[in-house]
């Protein structure tokens, strides 16, 4: 397990952690830790669009909002093709800072 960045989630410092297996999750949100856990070893794209979703349950917990699973998987696609097609860079997000 490697501590990548911080990322900053409700003006709240939230670690990044990279583990090479997450047992057939992508990504998970550890809100006690405030930590998000990445799963090594896929296409940037699936990285960029699983830390977009584990941010977003992040801020479903934090304002409260009881989104459902399905509500944030689609809110994620949605946010990640609006980035796309404006030409949003999203991968510094899953970069080591100074990479």
């Amino acid at each position: 397990m490697s501590e990548r960045q911080q990322l900053e989630i409700l003006g709240k410092r939230w670690s990044l952690i990279w583990v090479p297996n997450l047992r057939g999750n992508l990504g998970r949100t550890d809100h006690d830790q405030l930590r998000i856990e990445l799963e090594l070893g896929h296409p940037d794209d699936r990285t960029i669009a699983t830390l977009l979703h584990e941010a977003l349950e992040a801020i479903n917990r934090e304002l409260v909002l009881n989104l459902d699973h399905d509500t944030i998987e689609r809110l994620e696609s949605g946010w990640f093709a609006f980035f796309e097609a404006q030409g949003v860079d999203l991968l510094p997000l899953i970069q080591e800072p100074g990479e």
